[in-house]
């Protein structure tokens, strides 16, 4: 009987890939008419879109997979290393750029922000030190309280400090002495969906990521990743269905029932590629998750604009005025806040292609509560005036006319397309030690035979993690079965 896979996510795809090679036959069955899950893609009127996540890290893990399957990457895709990462404003115009070389981007700081350069490089050598401990206890397996993990959590206490399990991002980060760049330091809080505000201060080492070890983009676009694994899979055997939505999953004593509108499946082994918290519902289990303990969800504008900005670059971040206000109306009101954070990617700078000549493709996001209700059309409307308001503001140009493509993502579409828990983008926030501690693992608690990957569960949110808790989990089913 065939493993199965609900969802072809890039955790499911990874997770796939691995068992395939080990001898397991696998089916994936994805209810969209293509794979990627949040990783997808719009193609309208000559403009192409990557529908969620825009910036590439640890492509090597990516490498990894593909050669531990016995394949180069490089027949399935190639990458490149972005020189500038992410350029920052502010209010006036002031504008700063995070580069691929620490010490250049400390120079930037330096330069555009006042501080100190080697200040600022005293300062996150802190955060490189914890991070490759964290990397080797949270990130590279199963996370298990053993020896191994007790002593090296003593060996991260020690390089960390306690108070900054319990010190908040944001508190830790008022050292800095440098409103600016304590924005773009606790901006990292959002990579897991959390308030820098609130989730714990050792957190900081999210920074690393980007900051060291370096941004990339795929060639093509980041949905050519998921294609990739897609090829990959078919070519170890992996079987996919797709327009496959499964309605209902029966747990029953030695398998599982999976029934979709059109036929039912049977499987022993179950690996849900769907959030957590929407298994659950499947399943039919009673969800015990608040809207509170939840991580974001967003709203994401696709537009297509009839010009050229020379200022923008591939990653954009507008920062909020109030930045503590933005937090407090996502998750202590449970609002939409009157003046969020805005991020514009742009891969048209990357791909030409992506917009038509003269043109680029704006992805347009902002932070908001995860939320059932449905968001009206005054509501679109009132934020993107807001959004062409503050691009206005920072660059002197309208651009409400130069839009002639535009399509909207909202938690409902979010959801309806992906799974995605009251529109969550990573399942739990990480706003305390405690949730963070609480993360959902890879193998159920109580059905030993059912499994669940992506960004939702262990070891946590964004595609290098979502394909680790996939690699991670077939890696044990298969060292189950030896």
């Amino acid at each position: 009987m065939d493993i199965i896979i609900v969802g072809s996510g890039i955790g499911g795809m990874a997770c796939a890939a691995t068992l395939a090679k080990s001898g397991q036959k696998v089916k994936i069955l994805e209810q969209n008419k293509h794979v990627g899950g949040k990783a997808g893609k719009i193609n309208v009127n000559g403009y192409e879109f990557d529908t969620g996540p825009s910036l590439l890290t640890y492509p090597n893990w990516f490498d990894d997979l593909f050669l531990s399957c016995g394949k180069n990457p490089r027949d399935y895709f190639n990458y490149i290393r972005l020189e500038n990462v992410t350029r920052y404003f502010f209010d006036e115009g002031k504008f700063v750029d995070v580069v691929s070389n620490l010490e250049e981007t400390a120079e930037n700081f330096e330069k555009k922000l006042g501080i100190d350069k080697n200040e600022f490089l005293k300062y996150f050598k802190k955060w490189e030190d914890i991070y490759k401990i964290s990397e080797e206890v949270f990130l590279e397996g199963e996370f298990k309280i053993d020896y191994k993990f007790i002593k090296n959590s003593i060996k991260w206490i020690s390089k960390s400090g306690i108070s900054n399990i319990f010190k908040s991002m944001a508190t830790y980060n008022k050292r800095l002495q440098n409103p600016a760049l304590e924005k773009i330091m606790n901006r990292f809080a959002t990579y897991t969906g959390s308030s820098p505000f609130e989730t714990p201060a050792f957190m900081n080492q999210l920074a690393v990521v980007e900051m060291v070890l370096g941004g990339f983009y795929p060639n093509g676009g980041i949905f050519n990743l998921p294609k990739a694994l897609e090829k990959l899979c078919l070519h170890l055997g992996v079987e996919f269905e797709f327009n496959c939505e499964i309605e209902k999953i029966e747990a029953l004593k030695n398998n599982f029932k999976l029934l979709s509108s059109k036929q039912e499946y049977n499987t022993t082994k179950l690996i849900s590629n769907v959030d957590y918290f929407t298994t659950q519902d499947l399943l039919g289990n009673t969800n015990k998750i608040s809207q509170s303990a939840l991580s974001t969800s967003c709203i994401v504008f696709y537009w297509g604009v009839k010009a050229k900005f020379d200022k923008l670059k591939l990653h954009n971040i507008i920062f909020s005025e109030d930045y503590k206000k933005e937090f407090t109306q996502i998750f202590q009101e449970k609002v939409i806040p009157n003046d969020p954070t805005i991020y514009i990617n742009i891969s048209s700078k990357m791909d030409s292609d992506h917009a038509p000549e003269g043109c680029e493709n704006w992805f347009v996001m902002i932070n908001i509560p995860a939320q059932s209700n449905h968001i009206s059309d005054d509501q679109i409307k009132r934020i993107k005036n807001l959004i062409i308001k503050n691009v206005y503001n920072k660059f002197q140009i309208d651009i409400n006319n130069l839009i002639e493509f535009e399509e909207v993502l909202t938690p409902k579409k979010l959801f309806k397309n992906t799974g995605s828990y009251l529109g969550a983008l990573y399942g739990n926030h990480q706003n305390s030690i405690y949730s963070i501690m609480k993360r959902k693992k890879n193998q159920d608690q109580k059905m030993k035979n059912l499994f669940y990957v992506g960004g939702t569960v262990h070891p946590g949110g964004g595609m290098p993690l979502a394909l680790r808790s996939g690699v991670n989990t077939a890696n044990k089913i298969i060292n189950e079965t030896l």
